[in-house]
């Protein structure tokens, strides 16, 4: 059972890491929705996938998030404290650091299992699924990749194709204006084609694709002339040499650990030393955050608050760049990533062994 401090002050944490976890999902939630919006707006994706890609990335967003909000939670339930003059009290009932590390520790070494287990097991799976959901969105609409509402030039520009709209299945362009230009024929070098409807269509014998046209006109003949002709048609195949879809490739993230742990790739390692590192971010932001989040007298009660979160962004860079050096062979793997969470354990240790803060705030104990 825990003790009332204990549970004073983990309600107190919890609050403060749920607050940060819902504005940092927010604000990562809306920048990919903006993105997914875009590129299904730009017939990328189809619509109907694109909360499932959200859902699948705030998963995966949750590896790097949590270490950060749950550091930035002790911050405020402790700031919380002292402004309230609370930690006051505490001290002189001989509450001193190592008894508020307790609770938290125990809390964090939690919160540090689970996020191993999101990190090197359900994360690969979830950026699998995503980038194969992504993959096979873009080839179930295969149509989009012309794009509607946008001229595009195909076959070198010789061919310049404009659909206004598709169809609500995503299978068939409406309202077309296409313009080829044919040198080869001296007698109509140019023609410009109309139509009301349009259907992607590939030949099984040569594996050409053809834009079949339904409902429209034909106009040919040699630009500035007044000798052109008129065709009226009701079905009509244009060839037009559209991009391939090329194969998906398997990305890095995705590969399971257990796969990772075999490989002596500098990449596969850098990959694999990063998952492990957000975990242990977990407990090293938490000791950081303790003597961080006192303040002095004078200070307001969340005056280090800016500070924490520039050491905290500093922190996430320096992983993401000792797992480039990695990768890159800069840095050995026996050196890897560990430095990186090492470097917040030095730095409390520098807090309490210099004595200015026991010394300034009474934490003697």
């Amino acid at each position: 059972m825990l003790k009332i401090f204990d549970r004073y002050l983990l309600k107190e944490v919890l609050q403060g890491w749920l607050a940060v976890t819902l504005v940092l999902l927010i604000v990562l939630f809306s920048d990919w929705l903006v993105r997914f919006l875009s590129d299904a707006a730009n017939g990328d994706i189809p619509g109907g996938v694109v909360f499932t890609l959200l859902g699948l990335k705030m998963i995966w967003f949750q590896v790097l998030v949590v270490p950060f909000a749950l550091a930035l939670g002790v911050m405020l339930a402790l700031g919380r404290i002292n402004r309230d003059h609370e930690m006051v009290v505490m001290e002189a009932c001989g509450i001193g650091p190592g008894r508020i590390y307790r609770p938290l520790l125990a809390f964090g070494v939690l919160v540090a299992l689970v996020l191993a287990w999101l990190s090197l097991y359900v994360s690969p799976e979830v950026q699998g699924m995503s980038n194969s959901l992504k993959s096979s969105a873009r080839q179930t609409a295969e149509l989009t990749v012309l794009g509607a509402g946008r001229f595009n030039n195909l076959q070198d520009g010789k061919v310049t194709f404009y659909a206004e709209s598709l169809s609500a299945d995503r299978k068939q362009m409406e309202n077309l204006f296409i313009v080829v230009h044919d040198k080869g024929h001296p007698e109509h070098p140019a023609q410009m084609i109309t139509a009301r409807t349009a259907t992607r269509q590939r030949d099984p014998a040569s594996g050409d694709d053809f834009l079949v046209l339904q409902d429209g006109y034909r106009y040919y003949g040699r630009p500035g002339a007044a000798d052109y002709r008129i065709m009226q048609f009701a079905s009509y195949g244009v060839r037009v040499d559209l991009p391939d879809i090329a194969p998906r490739e398997t990305r890095r993230e995705e590969i399971p650990s257990a796969q990772l742990i075999h490989s002596s790739d500098p990449w596969d390692v850098a990959e694999l030393q990063w998952r492990i590192a957000m975990p242990l971010s977990v407990v090293t932001l938490l000791l950081l955050a303790v003597p961080l989040s006192r303040s002095g007298p004078r200070q307001a009660g969340y005056g280090r608050l800016v500070l924490a979160i520039l050491l905290f962004l500093i922190y996430y860079n320096l992983l993401g760049t000792a797992r480039m050096w990695v990768g890159k062979g800069i840095l050995p793997p026996l050196v890897g990533l560990w430095w990186v969470p090492l470097l917040p354990v030095l730095l409390t240790f520098l807090l309490y062994k210099g004595g200015s803060l026991a010394c300034r705030f009474g934490w003697s104990r």
